[in-house]
């Protein structure tokens, strides 16, 4: 007798990193799902690069909207919930503090957002009680959120690679999309693969893939450094992780030392295949350390010890772009997270596993991330991570 092949997939998700693997698990339960990743292994690009911070207290209300869905669910997993694919707590309680140099009213939408959801925000008048690290800081105004999370990406995407298997779902990898065409894949090599669905999940190779494709969509790959200190006596795990957001920089504790970066931005569209992560150049090096003496003089002796950079793929609105292709039936995008991998998430995937099974999410306006929406030519990039020294630019592959 000749083998029994196994029914085709209903819905092929290309790109095996948090967002794609999200996706994957929320449609597992209901949908035969089959997960495409480039690399050897899942998670190994965006994020395998990520800090782990799980924010909800973000410039735009959508990412908000997102991350919200995320905490709720990370607060549920690590109450002992679905402990078939996650036995062990993927996130930890620490707190955060967000806080603003110049611009006292930058994240006044978000404290208000939040604080309407019911969220604790404590406007601090002496930050460095919370955050040490703020000690001898000049600061315009800062918040202490006590529900902020660090996320451990790695054992969240293991969970939803081991839930996805669970349910019946397939992983392949070290395969590469080379074109998608409404209701199949065509891998390098030549297999065509047909599926009534099919997610694209691949982060900063978007551009190119839609391109392929005959259509643009404005996806930007932006680089951005991180690194680590050595031993500090600051380092604590109940120390929140704290970002000055008006000017970029950010730091939290790590193995302890400190996990730190300058948010620096440079546009770099990636080769084709897996690899995106790259060495700090000195001058981010340098960024980093005049920063951390300007607004964190109480770490300005963390010196890097070591670090790396990676890509985060924004849209030119910096907004995600998830759902249905405007101009290819069955195609769906969910990309765009910028560096918000991490705390959107678990939104991500329940809000495209709601949209494939044809239901509403009234917590999210599916207009607001349309894929097909238009985009300005130019876009605005931040080099050195602070806002009032952000540059028009409009480089796009051809």
């Amino acid at each position: 007798m000749s083998p029994v092949s196994a029914p085709a997939p209903q819905v092929i998700v290309i790109g095996g990193g948090l967002a794609g693997c999200s996706v994957a698990w929320h449609l597992a339960s209901t949908h035969r799902v089959l997960l495409l990743e480039q690399g050897d292994h899942p998670g190994g690009e965006a994020t395998a690069q990520n800090a782990g911070m799980l924010r909800t207290m973000g410039e735009d209300p959508t990412e908000r909207a997102l991350a919200l869905r995320t905490q709720a669910w990370m607060e549920q997993q690590a109450s002992g919930a679905l402990a078939e694919d996650f036995p062990q707590s993927v996130s930890t309680r620490t707190g955060a503090v967000l806080a603003l140099a110049h611009d006292p009213a930058h994240l006044t939408d978000a404290v208000a957002h939040l604080r309407a959801r019911g969220e604790h925000l404590e406007a601090l008048s002496e930050p460095a009680h919370i955050a040490p690290i703020l000690s001898g800081a000049r600061l315009a105004q800062a918040w202490y959120q006590p529900s902020a999370r660090i996320v451990d990406p790695y054992a969240l995407n293991q969970g939803f690679l081991a839930g996805l298997r669970r349910m019946g779902g397939q992983l392949r990898a070290g395969v590469q999309a080379v074109d998608v065409a409404p209701g199949q894949v065509t891998l390098a090599g030549g297999e065509v693969l047909a599926a009534e669905h099919v997610v694209l999940a691949t982060g900063a190779w978007s551009a190119q893939l839609s391109a392929r494709m005959g259509i643009r969509r404005s996806f930007v790959p932006i680089r951005r450094a991180l690194m680590h200190s050595g031993p500090h006596p600051l380092s604590s795990p109940a120390h929140p992780w704290t970002w000055i957001d008006d000017v970029g920089v950010y730091a939290r504790p790590e193995s302890g030392g400190w996990l730190m970066s300058a948010c620096d931005e440079r546009l770099d569209y990636p080769a084709p295949g897996p690899g995106s992560q790259s060495t700090v150049p000195e001058a981010t090096r340098a960024l980093l350390s005049d920063k951390l003496q300007r607004y964190l003089p109480a770490l300005a002796d963390a010196r890097p010890a070591g670090g790396w950079t990676g890509l985060r793929t924004f849209a030119p609105d910096r907004r995600p772009a998830l759902g249905p292709d405007p101009e290819r039936a069955g195609i769906w995008w969910a990309a765009g997270l910028g560096g918000f991998g991490v705390s959107c998430s678990v939104g991500v995937g329940q809000a495209l596993a709601a949209w494939i099974r044809g239901e509403q999410t009234p917590w999210l306006h599916a207009g607001s991330v349309n894929p097909g929406r238009a985009h300005p030519s130019r876009w605005l990039i931040r080099p050195d991570g602070d806002l009032r020294h952000a540059k028009l630019a409009s480089s796009w592959p051809e």
